[in-house]
């Protein structure tokens, strides 16, 4: 009963109240729209950024110190893709007369099977080549084909006093947009770390690529059963900060375009106002035919919610819409050179509509609930006063 009485309240508006209402319903679905579109590409972009990474690191970890044994039962695991060794050592590469400071990452061949996701130029790496990061190239001054010296001062094998160094060709450049990883990281095959290291080279860790990475949780809790949870370690554990400033953005993000909904909010309670001074006489006859104050709150809350429902549905529908669009046919477009993506990533999880749907009703019920709380006070004939 609540809402039908309710429901023809709003369709018996004046001018001012349709346009109020309008206002709301239009406040409600833009604040719905940015809340869906910003919080979609935020993940899109979280999602790309795990691409990157793991294509860089892998998705998860562990230690060179474990048994074959258990390394085959590892690499049994139906959610393992590859099984990467990797070793690390800080190191100079020389240029001309420019030198900088970077890490090697001795990788084996198989490596670079998913290194496809990451836009480079030139071409990847052959056994006696390295593949180097963007910044180090621009900073440096070098393209690919150049050839380059390289050294490792940390190396304990001196010639002469000065550690090993290598002339190698520049096969490609790799442009990440992640700056840790373009500004640091220059790529090597095991044939030059055997020379340009040790003797003996030993795997540092073993980083282990997954078939999707929405199983690194379930993968996690499989490799813990074989070698223990203290020694597996995602990228999102090595990035702490970089994980800790993408969920700072995303929640900034909801508490600034929350506040379209605020003041959409409170367009929803002059809606209400003017719906109620012009059918004071008619809540006044209900009150007297027997209808509740907690019926008349309930009636006004009822007309909150019908008018915070439609601009939720409409903002809803075109913020979800878009999403669907851009995933077909990607029709956002983002410069290369700038992103390292060619299109607008966008993902939109259920529980991100969950979270939107709820902030949705609790500005919009406590907008009602606000409203019906007001006139609580009055009886039907101090609402009959305020006509006069």
């Amino acid at each position: 009963m609540h809402y039908f009485i309710a429901k023809s309240f709003l369709a018996s508006m004046n001018t001012t109240g349709k346009i109020t209402n309008v206002i709301s319903v239009v406040g409600i679905s833009l604040g719905s729209f940015a809340l869906i579109i910003s919080i979609s590409v935020l993940n899109g972009f979280e999602n790309k950024l795990d691409e990157k990474i793991s294509n860089f690191d892998g998705h998860l970890r562990i230690p060179n110190s474990i048994s074959n044994d258990k390394l085959s039962k590892i690499k049994s695991l139906k959610e393992i893709k590859s099984v990467i060794f990797n070793y690390e050592r800080k190191g100079i590469i020389n240029y001309l007369s420019n030198q900088s400071l970077v890490t090697f990452k001795q990788v084996s061949a198989d490596y670079f099977e998913s290194f496809n996701e990451i836009p480079y130029v030139g071409a990847l790496p052959l056994e006696n080549e390295i593949l180097l990061g963007n910044d180090i190239a621009s900073r440096l001054g070098i393209r690919a084909g150049d050839i380059v010296k390289i050294s490792s001062p940390l190396d304990k094998r001196f010639i002469l006093g000065f550690p090993p160094t290598l002339e190698v060709k520049v096969s490609g450049i790799f442009s990440s947009k992640i700056l840790n990883y373009d500004n640091k990281y220059v790529f090597i095959s095991k044939t030059i770390g055997k020379t340009l290291f040790s003797n003996v080279i030993e795997n540092q860790f073993i980083d282990l690529k997954l078939h999707h990475s929405s199983k690194i949780d379930q993968t996690r809790m499989a490799l813990s059963n074989i070698i223990g949870s203290k020694n597996i370690s995602s990228w999102r554990d090595r990035n702490v900060a970089l994980v800790g400033a993408i969920q700072m953005e995303k929640i900034g993000s909801v508490v600034v375009l929350s506040l379209i909904l605020l003041v959409a909010s409170f367009s929803i309670l002059s809606t209400i106002y003017l719906i109620t001074i012009r059918k004071i006489k008619d809540l006044g006859i209900l009150r007297f035919l027997g209808m509740k104050m907690d019926d008349i709150h309930y009636l006004i809350l009822y007309q909150a919610l019908i008018i915070g429902f439609r601009g939720v549905c409409i903002g809803f529908v075109s913020g979800i819409s878009v999403v669907i669009f851009q995933n077909i046919f990607k029709i956002i477009s983002l410069p290369n050179d700038i992103y390292a993506m060619e299109v607008l990533p966008m993902f939109l999880a259920f529980e991100d509509i969950i979270i939107i749907l709820f902030i949705n009703i609790f500005f919009i019920s406590s907008t009602g609930f606000y409203g019906a709380r007001k006139f609580l006070k009055y009886d039907p004939l101090e609402m009959l006063e305020w006509v006069k």
